[in-house]
């Protein structure tokens, strides 16, 4: 059980002590294995057998701690021998006199020859050699020594003397070595060899076929072969290792589930523990290419590791064979990676951490690649020079290529660390801005103000700042990024670019880089002014959205999202990517918008980027709620706040806090607005755009809850602000119909109406979602004879943006306005299409709107359901009463006319097919010449049948067509 697979190597050990008993002359035996492998058990084995004889065994184990002490090894063996007591005292003596006296020396002299001795030395050689032979002539004599290579010199000496001076008298001295690392007495390893009478017997690693018996003897009989395959190459069939990872395997399989049954063969604790007793027990510079191995991994040549360690090449081939041969390293690698592993954790801190720092310096002068040296630096937790930030700075960029932010991150902060330079540490800082934005919003805002406050003590120039400036911008903290721009020396060839960065260039790409929640541009306008051309080649997002425009919706939507087809996620286009999505969002194409944050996210989540997965699931989350998903609005949302720190608030986190309150006040869930709205904030919020999307939301949440003034002053500090950053863009803050909103309920109508034509004027054609509301409100101001109008127009543009709730909101104001005006059919219409909305979209119908007066408070819906009854059976009574009658009530009211029509669908059924079609694009906002191309017809064609249409439904335009489709109509 203890020998398996040594039964060769044990008869021939038992063959040489059985050739001294019978020629009773002395051999010597010396057993050479790597650690592990068994020479220990083999020595055991002699030892036993010849005790079992009755015969004499001076038998001890060096011990390397015990090297220095002179006589060690012979006082060990001399104390187990059965030697006279007064002999046994008198060599003791002696020989601690002598030792002590070598000892002196060596302090005196460390450089003393230790082979110079006296006569009391001699005399105890002697008498150590004298008492042997007097016990060898009575009876077969042996002396075996185990790990003879750990024995001091003069011990060794002794053991010599005894082996050439005991040739005639049977004696068997038995010696075991591992394969490299001879014993440290000069001389001793070649005296030994010269010694006629030697045996060598060399015990080599099992093969897989010792490695399969090994396991039967184990009690595995039934072991496969795949089972004994992978224990080989675990264990490189050293039976020390085996037998480690077999208990880890039977450790593992008694804590499993699946109970003992459990055979996967798992390296553990035990294992690792074996790894370390191997390399105690191979010797010190066996140990020291281990770990030298262990730490240069991958990066291994011959040569480097050999100044590493300050070895000899020759010397370095040895101790490497010493590893193979024990199991432990199959070629230049590690056997397993827990035996990596287990080198590295046996080393001191210390040791480890000098290894790996000068490894890099190894590497760095072998030129070897930055990523390589830089992974040794930040093991070693320190760097020193230039030269080392250079490589960290390299090798930071080469991970991000690889999507290894947060290595990136590590790199950068070591190379701020090492950096002695102001200008340079300032640059690292600036990187490190915009680096951590992928992992970590918060982390990233930290850096932003470290380096704003290097700028503020004076230790770096506002001329050397630019890059910080760009990173304020893409943070979107305006106000400091212009300040900062505005104090950086102008030169006349850098005007433009100057005027780019801060915002004065319509075209510039800091302005459509300032982000609201993930990124959103400053409102475009029409000042001129350089415009730099590789930017605008390169966006023009802004005059996708700005002002008037020549070009068609549907065109820009299709330029935006070419942008974003042809647009790498980087560190440098991520701000672009998502002013590309809220682009989308302005123009009212929702569910492309969803699309390309769903892409983004799965990019981001893929590439393990949680910072940006955050600000994509936060534009996502106000995407949805353009849908009217208030549910998948507010999923984004809670996502996002999972993805940033929680050590404290961000700006972004008060971002999307804005969103959920924005969701809970369209359900109407207004306690759990107050909830989100008391959740603590971010220092810097308010110095970013983030802020202005917080502010509107509470204001939202005032005007909900009636506190008007509340209201009122968060809108006007929204707009405020937004007009003193630069940032005043309806398309995504329309903060003047909110204050519209307040000023009407306080009665203000005239300055109501005034702020919803600025902002109408201001977006054009640009964004159908924000021309819808600002309509709504046009209407809510303006008077009752031109409020249908209005609010139709309002349900056309709310229509083309396809948000649900804006029109659901429209259509109970058109159904209040058509009961004011006696249509209770087509208030009844209106009414149950902003219900079917309200109810899909998850959201709370209004209870207090605007253009709802009823004196007798008598519930509205009421009085829709009455009118709806009336309108029905009247349109049923025409309907009997022949095609006339049914061409009568074919209008919707869309157009506030009393006597257009009494019922949605009567008018529709007198169109042929090819009307139906071409009235279908006419009212999702086609133009002629789109509706020719699509249904290859002529544009004469689509103007007739649009002619036929207007005139069969009694309308007037394609404005109330699409308001005939919102409020019921089936074409």
């Amino acid at each position: 059980m203890v020998l398996i697979g040594r039964a060769q190597e044990k008869y021939r050990l038992l063959t040489a002590f059985a050739s001294v008993q019978a020629t009773g002359r002395s051999r010597t035996v010396l057993i050479e294995a790597s650690a592990g492998c068994g020479k220990s058990e083999l020595l055991g084995e002699l030892v036993r057998h010849v005790e079992s004889l009755g015969l004499t065994v001076l038998h001890t184990t060096a011990i390397e701690g015990e090297r220095d002490n002179p006589l060690g090894v012979i006082h060990s063996l001399v104390n187990g021998a059965p030697f006279p007591d007064e002999l046994v005292r008198r060599f003791h003596r002696m020989g601690d006199a002598a030792a002590g006296r070598i000892a002196a020396e060596r302090r005196d002299d460390p450089r003393r020859d230790d082979t110079r001795r006296d006569a009391d030395w001699y005399e105890l050689m002697r008498m150590f050699c004298t008492e042997v032979r007097a016990l060898a002539r009575r009876a077969p004599v042996v002396v075996a020594v185990d790990d003879v290579h750990h024995g001091d010199a003069d011990s060794l000496r002794q053991l010599l003397h005894l082996a050439r001076h005991c040739c005639n008298v049977p004696v068997l001295l038995a010696f075991t070595r591992p394969l490299v690392g001879g014993p440290a007495g000069s001389g001793f390893g070649a005296e030994l060899l010269r010694q006629p009478n030697l045996d060598r017997i060399p015990l080599s690693k099992l093969d897989l076929r010792g490695v399969g018996d090994f396991l039967a003897e184990l009690g595995h009989p039934g072991a496969s072969a795949e089972l004994a395959e992978r224990c080989f190459a675990i264990s490189g069939g050293n039976p020390l290792l085996l037998r480690a990872l077999l208990e880890d395997t039977r450790l593992d399989a008694e804590s499993s589930a699946d109970g003992p049954a459990v055979a996967v063969p798992r390296a553990g604790q035990a294992y690792g523990k074996a790894i370390v007793t191997c390399l105690d027990r191979s010797g010190e510079k066996v140990r020291e290419v281990a770990a030298g191995l262990a730490v240069l991994g991958r990066a291994y040549t011959h040569d480097l590791l050999s100044r590493l360690l300050d070895m000899s090449a020759a010397e370095l081939t040895e101790n490497l064979q010493a590893l193979r041969g024990a199991g432990i390293v199959a070629g230049t690698s590690f056997q397993h990676p827990a035996a990596k592993n287990a080198v590295l954790d046996s080393l001191e801190p210390s040791h480890r951490l000098d290894l790996h720092q000068r490894s890099a310096e190894l590497l760095h002068a072998f030129g070897a690649a930055p990523a390589v040296a830089a992974e040794h630096l930040h093991k070693a937790g320190q760097a020193d020079g230039a030269w080392a930030v250079e490589v960290l700075e390299q090798a930071a960029e080469q991970a991000l290529l690889e999507d290894r932010a947060r290595r990136a991150v590590s790199y950068l902060e070591l190379a701020h660390a090492a950096s002695e330079d102001p200008l340079s540490r300032a640059e690292i800082k600036i990187r490190l801005g915009s680096v951590a934005r992928r992992i970590s919003v918060t982390d990233a805002e930290r850096h932003v103000d470290d380096a704003l406050r290097v700028l503020r003590t004076g230790r770096l120039d506002p001329s050397d700042a630019g890059g910080l400036g760009e990173l304020l911008l893409a943070h979107g903290r305006l106000e400091q990024a212009r300040t900062l721009l505005g104090q950086t020396p102008r030169r006349s060839t850098d005007e433009a670019r100057i005027r780019e960065r801060i915002g004065e260039a319509p075209d510039s790409p800091a302005r459509r880089r300032t982000r609201r929640l993930g990124g959103w541009s400053a409102r475009p306008d029409d000042s001129t002014g350089p415009h730099p051309p590789a930017d605008r080649a390169a966006t023009g997002l802004r005059a996708l959205l700005g002002g008037s425009h020549s070009g068609r919706r549907t065109q820009r939507i299709a330029a935006t999202e070419g942008i974003l087809e042809i647009t790498q996620l980087t560190d440098a286009t991520f701000d672009l990517v998502v002013d590309a999505i809220w682009t989308l969002l302005a123009l009212g194409a929702v569910e492309r918008a969803l699309h390309w944050c769903d892409t983004f996210l799965r990019e981001s989540a893929a590439r393990n980027a949680p910072g940006w997965e955050a600000a994509f699931a936060a534009v996502r989350s106000e995407a949805a709620r353009h849908g009217g998903d208030l549910a998948e609005a507010e999923r984004a949302a809670t996502r996002c706040l999972a993805l940033l720190p929680e050590r404290y608030p961000s700006a972004l986190e008060s971002a999307a806090i804005a969103r959920l309150v924005s969701v809970q006040i369209a359900r109407g869930d207004h306690e759990a607005a107050a909830r989100l709205l008391s959740r603590p904030v971010a220092d810097s919020l308010p110095d970013t755009v983030h802020w202005l999307h917080y502010l509107r939301a509470r204001g939202l949440y005032y005007l909900a809850t009636r506190q008007y003034d509340s209201a009122l002053r968060d809108f006007r500090e929204v707009g405020r602000v937004a007009e003193r950053w630069g940032t005043d863009w309806p398309a995504l803050l329309p903060w003047r119909t909110d204050i519209a909103e307040v000023l009407l309920r306080l009665g203000e109508r005239e300055q109501g109406q005034r702020l919803a034509t600025e902002q109408l004027a201001l977006v054009q054609q640009g964004a159908p979602r924000v021309r819808g509301i600002s309509l709504r409100l046009q209407a809510l101001a303006a008077k009752p004879s031109a409020r249908l109008a209005l609010l139709n127009r309002a349900v056309v543009e709310l229509n083309r943006a396809d948000d649900p709730l804006e029109l659901c909101r429209t259509l109970f104001d058109l159904a209040d306005a058509h009961r004011q005006a006696r249509q209770p059919r087509q208030a009844a219409m209106a009414l149950r299409r902003a219900r079917l909305l309200a109810k899909n979209c998850g959201a709370e119908p209004p209870r207090d709107r605007i253009g709802s007066h009823d004196p007798a408070q008598e519930p509205v819906e009421r009085l829709f359901t009455e009118g709806e009854g009336e309108g029905e059976g009247e349109g049923k009574g025409e309907g009997r009463g022949g095609g006339e009658g049914k061409g009568e009530g074919g209008g919707t009211g869309g157009g506030g006319s009393g006597g257009r029509g009494s019922g949605p669908a009567t008018g529709w059924e007198h169109l042929s097919e090819s009307e139906r079609r071409v009235a279908s694009l006419a009212a999702d906002g086609c133009t002629n010449r789109e509706i020719s191309g699509r249904l290859h017809i002529t544009m004469s064609t689509v103007e007739q049948h649009l002619t036929r249409v207007y005139r069969k439904l009694s309308i007037n335009g394609r404005e109330e067509l699409m308001s005939e489709i919102c409020t019921g109509a089936q074409v």
